[in-house]
């Protein structure tokens, strides 16, 4: 049991930042979708204040990204592993 856990524990680790990574690409394909509507209306100009929060909002969301996904596989917050014996005998 404990060595199928080990073995698909990296698979794990990558198909979950691999999901998060799809959700993050879909949230800013829908800020880019709002972009483009803000940006088609006649009267609309490129630098009104919806636009700079969108960017804003944008922008945060692709720093919270690389800070997730940096942490998640940081070596330094990685719990080490250690292998327990067991003894064979009981007294």
């Amino acid at each position: 049991m404990r060595t199928t856990r080990a073995k698909v524990l990296p698979w794990h680790i990558f198909l979950g930042l691999y999901t998060y990574g799809l959700a993050v690409i879909t949230a800013e394909t829908g800020l880019l979708e709002k972009l483009t509507f803000l940006q088609s209306r006649r009267n609309g100009s490129k630098h009104c204040p919806e636009s700079m929060i969108v960017n804003g909002l944008g922008l945060g969301l692709v720093l919270l990204c690389g800070i997730v996904i940096l942490t998640a596989v940081s070596p330094k917050y990685h719990v080490v592993q250690t292998k327990l014996a067991y003894s064979s005998d009981t007294k």
